[in-house]
């Protein structure tokens, strides 16, 4: 999985997965913005290394066009095109078979949030995991709205953007003033 992001925050994602199968924190892993994969296949890992790939599943939302055009609160992106950061379902499903994960783990939910994460969603109905990766205020919003209210207590909400304008703004617009948490790099 190398070149797909940083070894600690797959560390991270790997910790928390497992730390919410040992403690019985009902609900599956669910990741909106997904690219090549690589965060929800650690999901997947540690599903089938603790033995739980039975009872839950991994979630991914995603175009798999790449990132829609920005909006008027994502000042970072502005000038970017639509479409970057694509990974289609095809190879995402190749990712998975090559790093050898058992394809039932995974649901895949094809198409922009605004269409796919609604309030009629039917499933994922309890989320231990939830993992944003969206990059912008229109593809956090609808996560947000519908999503965190299915989040277990006890549950993670990893916001993998928060350092882009339009990510913090749909972020503190939902949880504010809920706390925050956060962990230090070790590096």
């Amino acid at each position: 999985m190398s070149g797909l992001g940083d070894l600690e925050s797959f560390e991270a994602t790997y910790d928390l997965c497992c730390s919410l199968i040992r403690r019985n924190i009902p609900g599956d892993f669910v990741e909106c913005g997904v690219y090549a994969g690589a965060h929800c296949a650690i999901m997947a890992a540690a599903l089938c290394d603790l033995n739980a790939e039975w009872n839950r599943r991994v979630h991914l939302f995603d175009s798999f066009e790449g990132i829609p055009l920005a909006g008027p609160e994502d000042h970072e992106l502005k000038d970017a095109p639509a479409g970057i950061a694509a990974c289609s379902v095809d190879q995402v499903k190749l990712n998975f078979q090559h790093w050898g994960l058992p394809p039932h783990v995974f649901v895949y939910n094809r198409g922009y949030f605004e269409t796919t994460i609604t309030p009629s969603l039917e499933f994922p109905d309890r989320i231990a995991l939830l993992r944003l990766d969206g990059d912008l205020y229109r593809s956090t919003k609808p996560c947000l709205d519908v999503l965190l209210p299915r989040v277990s207590r006890g549950g993670w909400v990893v916001v993998d953007d928060f350092n882009l304008s339009g990510c913090r703004q749909a972020v503190m617009e939902k949880i504010v003033p809920a706390p925050i948490y956060f962990r230090l790099p070790t590096k």
